[in-house]
């Protein structure tokens, strides 16, 4: 099949052009015989497929910029940086993409023409987005950016910001409050009074940032007391088109689609894919072990927080690291017993989305914990956001200031991971913990590279996310349509994907009826593989009590960005390990009988020693 009929149709990637003279180059002429200008500073790369033009060196504020393109849901990422003119009179012409540019080529909205139109629980979360985004621009002294009412953008619910200002004098949180005191006549009413005290109170000088952000935190929650949101969640997962096994684990698990087979603690409330690393038997077992240990941890959480007077969204976030690092141990320990070096090492990527009930009331926040290049996406009527930074190569050369994601993406090693769950000790894992507020109907997609590699999500957005917001197409298909265009467009992997849909409106009984109608009832289902859930995670007493007692300790989630381990490892296929965890022993004894192959079973030494010690000799 021709590459054209295969692959559905890239939208332009539009650029703001930092530093263009409108005089030089008017509305439709052609920059280095490149880049096309459309409108103002607004242009589009007619040679996408080259890479861009770089100088030798760049300029501190570049770095600047690198540094913080971690932050890629709300700022954007340089792409280019042109040397106009020549000899002592050339001008720079820096482009930037990921900008907050509609897919017609506008520019968005800045936040001051949005507030008005805004719900109540957007008007929140956008004051509550720009707060997030003090601390790690005043690191950069990049902090004036939000005090420039030009560059602080709203794309759908998201703030974005167009470029960034240095900061050539002194600022200070306190001028927001200044500046969002002239929009009180607009908030709307249910928050009025609250935010009239809150923008006063900032503007003068009484929050320091973390206490700003937690005010509103708890404005939020009081907001979602009377506002109901209805989420649903479905999994699928299919081997690949080149694979002999699915090394890839979720929850819910595919096979209990029906939410009455659901966990009540975590029903609705917590999904994850995992993408295992290390071969049959080997990336299998790291990541159904990571989603069952997860599943007990996260639900001795959710269950705190919903009791807990005292819960605050930092303690949480330590507590989601917490959990992740005890799953991260539980793998290392069977590495270390199986003596696994290297390569050899099993391990799992992570990306799971929790929604707490703080005090027991309904929440509209979502935590995103991450590990890995597995990803999550956030899906609107209005656009798609990739909410996750992928663990690799290219990625960290980019954040840590070293180079242009063009040309770090270019390297052999490029999309090698760096960090993965149970390939290092804890010390050296940072897990990425998120969070962000849902003001509108949206759809959070979690999935393995297998669909994400080559940018599949952003060319199927059109025709198979987009439908399950507009349309409320059932997630089932949708589950089944994505698996299939991985697939057609892909292949080459396991594919395995999550649908998080959240509405804010009560649950309807006959959408629920229609997308569990004809889910096939879990207990007829008969597996060709192996099958996991049984394998019990050992999980340390002492990992566990910490876990459920330990203070919080808060930390700045995007911290310690230079200290990531370089482990730089591909995904490879492993030999069969030989496990020694009492559970696996169980599960395999029990499959390999099923299967008729008992007498297989007890060729691996661990199964046979564990026999000889556990079964009476009339039953060998």
């Amino acid at each position: 099949m021709e590459k054209s009929e295969q692959t559905p149709a890239v939208e332009p990637q539009y650029l703001w052009a930092v530093g263009l003279d409108p005089d030089t180059f008017p509305p439709d002429s052609l920059i280095r015989d490149r880049y096309r200008v459309l409108s103002s500073q607004i242009v589009i790369d007619t040679d996408a497929y080259s890479l861009p033009e770089l100088p030798l060196e760049f300029q501190t504020y570049v770095v600047s910029y690198l540094k913080l393109s971690r932050l890629s849901l709300h700022l954007p990422r340089p792409y280019s940086l042109l040397l106009l003119g020549e000899d002592i009179h050339f001008s720079e012409l820096f482009l930037l993409e990921n900008v907050p540019i509609d897919r017609d080529g506008n520019l968005c909205p800045t936040l001051a023409e949005v507030w008005g139109q805004a719900s109540a629980l957007r008007q929140i979360s956008l004051l509550w987005q720009v707060l997030n985004l003090w601390q790690p621009l005043a690191e950069q002294n990049m902090a004036r950016t939000l005090i420039d009412p030009k560059l602080v953008r709203v794309d759908g619910m998201w703030v974005r910001l167009l470029e960034l200002q240095p900061d050539v004098a002194a600022v200070h949180i306190s001028q927001l409050g200044d500046i969002w005191v002239q929009w009180l006549d607009l908030a709307k009413p249910e928050i009025a009074e609250p935010i009239a005290e809150f923008f006063y109170s900032l503007g003068r000088g009484e929050y320091d940032i973390n206490s700003a952000i937690a005010y509103l935190d708890q404005l939020a929650i009081k907001t979602m007391k009377d506002q109901p949101l209805t989420v649903r969640i479905a999994t699928a997962t299919d081997v690949g088109r080149q694979r002999d096994h699915n090394e890839d684990a979720c929850y819910p698990n595919f096979k209990h689609q029906r939410r009455s087979e659901q966990v009540e603690g975590l029903r609705d409330r917590l999904a994850i894919v995992c993408d295992g690393l290390g071969g049959h038997e080997g990336g299998e077992v790291a990541s159904s072990l990571a989603i069952k240990t997860l599943e007990q941890q996260i639900k001795t959480l959710l269950n705190q927080a919903e009791n807990d007077p005292d819960f605050s969204a930092q303690g949480f976030i330590a507590q989601l690291e917490m959990a992740t690092r005890v799953v991260n141990n539980q793998i290392v320990a069977i590495n270390d017993q199986q003596n696994r070096q290297a390569q050899q090492r099993m391990g799992t990527t992570l990306v799971m989305a929790v929604m707490p009930r703080p005090m027991g009331q309904m929440s509209n926040e979502v935590y995103v914990v991450h590990v890995g290049d597995s990803r999550l996406y956030c899906v609107t009527k209005d656009n798609l956001r990739q909410v996750t930074l992928d663990d690799d190569v290219a990625t960290r050369e980019t954040t840590l200031g070293y180079n242009f994601y063009a040309y770090s993406s270019q390297r052999i090693d490029g999309g090698a991971l760096i960090q993965a769950l149970g390939t290092r000790g804890s010390e050296m894992l940072v897990p990425r913990v998120q969070r962000f507020f849902i003001d509108e109907d949206c759809l959070l997609l979690l999935c393995s590279d297998g669909l994400s590699d080559f940018e599949r999500v952003e060319q199927i957005y059109q025709d198979y996310l987009l439908p399950v917001i507009t349309e409320g197409k059932s997630l089932k298909q949708s589950s089944q349509d994505l698996i299939d265009q991985a697939n057609h467009l892909n292949g080459h992997d396991n594919i395995t994907v999550a649908l998080m849909r959240c509405r804010l409106a009560p649950p309807d009984a006959e959408e629920d009826l229609l997308n569990e109608g004809d889910l096939p009832n879990s207990e007829a289902l008969i597996t060709e593989e192996a099958d996991t859930e049984d394998i019990q995670p050992n999980i340390d007493s002492e990992d566990a009590g910490a876990l459920a007692v330990a203070e919080p300790v808060i930390s700045e989630p995007n911290a310690a960005e230079a200290d990531l381990p370089n482990l730089d490892f591909a995904k490879t296929e492993f030999a069969v390990p030989k496990q020694t965890n009492t559970g696996f022993i169980v599960a395999l004894i029990v499959v390999a009988l099923i299967l008729g192959s008992g007498f297989a079973a007890m060729q691996f030494p661990q199964v046979k020693d564990w026999v000889q010690k556990n079964l009476p000799v009339g039953k060998r």
